[in-house]
């Protein structure tokens, strides 16, 4: 059975474009990320690893073969539900995932970059929050999809509460992260992480990872950016059953 997180501003609604597309023999587990849904205060926690144990509680319940899936912020928490447990999961899909800041000017520069964007949260309102977060050149392949399919991204985005998200960014933001490099190295189940094509940071972080652990492959997604999920939700769907072949050789 598969868990999968969702990215910053997203939703467990992200992820209905690729299950469309996907063949799953049990419903997914899809919860929703701390600071995200209007109910975000019922789900608050003070940490990113108190936010990792709170997603591995809902572990107990999920049948074997375990697997998780997540995109961006949803990936660094998969990640470290793997470093924390490596033992309880059976196989991976990491989409756009950073294994964690190195150097604490990074996470010092990270961490004013976040509190910036917190600020903006609060001060001017979630409609103004993601006018300037779709326009981050992280994004700009995002331009060339459907206006339809940019448009319920929208309302998922604007469907949330403008603290809920600043308090993500300030417990759940990649200088809040920690190093999990290392941790990649020691699990043994396969991995995949997933990049666009079109973006070339992550792809790097992605090859790199890969270089010295055998039991992980990368996948770059031909002419797509940062957020595979839903620029190539097909795409994604297919690789849940590649990491499900993965884990049974």
């Amino acid at each position: 059975m598969w868990t999968l997180l969702h990215g910053f501003t997203g939703s467990p609604r992200s992820y209905d474009p690729m299950l469309h597309c996907a063949d799953l023999s049990d419903l997914p587990c899809i919860p929703a990320l701390t600071g995200h849904g209007v109910d975000w205060r019922s789900r608050a926690i003070d940490s990113f690893e108190d936010e990792v144990s709170r997603l591995i509680s809902f572990q107990s319940d999920i049948t074997q073969p375990r697997f998780v899936c997540g995109y961006s912020l949803g990936a660094r928490l998969a990640l470290g539900m793997l470093a924390a447990k490596p033992n309880l999961f059976d196989g991976a899909l990491l989409i756009g995932v950073h294994p964690g800041l190195t150097e604490q000017a990074a996470r010092d520069e990270r961490r004013e970059i976040d509190s910036r964007r917190a600020s903006l949260l609060r001060e001017k309102g979630l409609a103004c929050f993601v006018a300037a977060w779709e326009g981050l050149p992280l994004f700009a392949s995002q331009r060339a999809l459907p206006p339809e399919r940019l448009a319920v991204q929208r309302e998922n985005r604007l469907a949330h509460d403008p603290e809920g998200l600043a308090r993500s960014l300030e417990i759940l933001g990649l200088a809040e992260m920690p190093d999990y490099a290392a941790a990649f190295a020691s699990l043994e189940i396969p991995i995949v992480l997933m990049t666009g094509s079109l973006d070339s940071k992550f792809s790097k972080v992605a090859t790199a990872l890969a270089a010295d652990n055998a039991h992980i492959e990368v996948q770059l997604v031909d002419g797509v950016g940062h957020n595979v999920l839903l620029e190539a939700p097909a795409v994604v769907a297919a690789a849940l059953k590649r990491v499900e072949e993965l884990a049974r050789r």
